[in-house]
């Protein structure tokens, strides 16, 4: 049995980068940019007004109060072409902003006069109007040429509004592994609307495994059936085609009836490690399948499930895609907790500032707890009896 450190060495080892692909940026979300972005054009790009109201030059204003004649009339996507001279534009907010105004005041901090269609024919500006008030200017908030966004960042709403916003035709992302999930066991019953018979439990296996990938940016298949023996779960195998990731939950630890590892031996995988020094989680199976498809038994208890998602599926998939992860959050334990010496834990837990909190109900069946919990706290293998303050990390979900 290995340590987590030497299994996370070995996923690294086995990791390569998945290929690159250009897809539109309303499709980016949550894919992860193969290529950093540099800014192709000056945001905003060009001088336009933060206010509806008049344009002028700031000098027209000195003396104030001041009448001035309104000479032009300009909206957004509009161009400016009213020659300089002493007067007012109306200007509504994001129009250009004429080369010869240098200031805009709001309309409601002047006295409008209007001819009888409503049109203003003059204004009286009650104060001086400083230069550059209300204005926007060209690359205030990106310079073209500026560095962005770098490669290995998954796509988030705020960086695709930007994305947009530059008018970029095709954003390069890494290609998402194709990934299929088999849930194993005969009495795992995956139909909500089925009474359950004696023995049979509901499927929370491969639902969470699905929507916790999802949130992260990855699409996965739930493979049909519960396969409860080698051949089964062989075809189960076979019917996931070209995933390039497949995992199982169940059937891994060293039971008569945990077939895992024997069908394996018949496809002529190759294990790279089975079993690892971790709490909840320790069966947990890493191989590389014939064809190069990597392949994650987890076990079935669902809190092993997530914790072998989160610390050995994840870890593989950000190097697969180049992702640039973050690692876990330092902080100290708020309370004094009891674990294994020799077994890296990780544990339902609250955070509050850098204080965490470890929950009841640590036994990796219980899922209730995880509801208050905010991720997971990473206890060092050399640990045993852990004091308050004593430091840990922390990951959240």
């Amino acid at each position: 049995m290995i340590s987590y450190d030497e299994a996370l060495a070995l996923v690294a080892k086995e990791s390569e980068l998945q290929p690159h692909e250009a897809i539109a940026p309303k499709d980016t979300l949550g894919r992860v940019l193969a290529k950093a972005i540099t800014a192709t054009r000056s945001l905003p790009p060009f001088d336009n007004t933060a206010m509806d109201g008049f344009a002028l030059r700031a000098q027209d204003s000195f003396g104030a109060p001041v009448k001035l004649p309104v000479v032009g009339s300009f909206a957004a996507g509009d161009v400016p072409t009213t020659p300089e001279q002493a007067g007012a534009i109306e200007i509504m907010t994001g129009a250009p902003m004429p080369d010869w105004c240098d200031c805009v005041v709001p309309i409601e901090n002047v006295d409008v006069q209007r001819a009888a269609d409503g049109v203003p024919v003059a204004v009286t500006i009650k104060t001086p109007i400083p230069k550059g008030q209300h204005i926007r200017r060209a690359g205030e908030d990106v310079q073209a040429g500026q560095a962005l966004v770098g490669a290995g960042t998954r796509i988030t709403p705020e960086i695709l509004a930007v994305l947009t916003a530059l008018g970029l035709d095709k954003v390069q992302v890494t290609t998402r592994p194709a990934i299929a999930l088999i849930g194993t066991g005969q009495e795992v019953i995956r139909d909500p609307a089925q009474d359950l018979n004696p023995g049979q439990i509901y499927d929370s296996n491969t639902p969470y495994l699905r929507a916790a990938l999802h949130r992260e940016g990855y699409a996965a298949t739930v493979m049909n059936g519960s396969p409860d023996d080698t051949d089964g779960f062989l075809n189960a195998i076979k019917a996931a085609g070209d995933a390039k990731i497949i995992i199982s939950t169940g059937a891994v630890s060293m039971g008569r009836r945990d077939f895992v590892p024997e069908a394996l031996a018949r496809l002529g995988a190759r294990t790279v490690f089975h079993k690892t020094a971790i709490r909840p989680g320790k069966p947990i199976l890493f191989a590389r399948l014939p064809d190069g498809a990597y392949f994650f038994g987890l076990p079935g208890n669902p809190v092993s499930a997530a914790v072998g998602l989160a610390f050995f599926v994840m870890p593989l998939l950000n190097r697969l895609c180049g992702v640039s992860a973050a690692s876990a959050t330092p902080a100290v334990l708020a309370a004094a907790f009891n674990k294994k010496k020799g077994l890296t834990m990780f544990a339902k837990a609250r955070l509050d500032g850098d204080q965490v909190t470890v929950l009841h109900g640590q036994q990796s069946f219980r899922l209730a707890p995880l509801l208050e919990a905010h991720g997971w706290a990473i206890l060092p293998a050399a640990a045993e009896a852990m004091q308050a303050g004593d430091p840990v990390g922390f990951q959240p979900f």
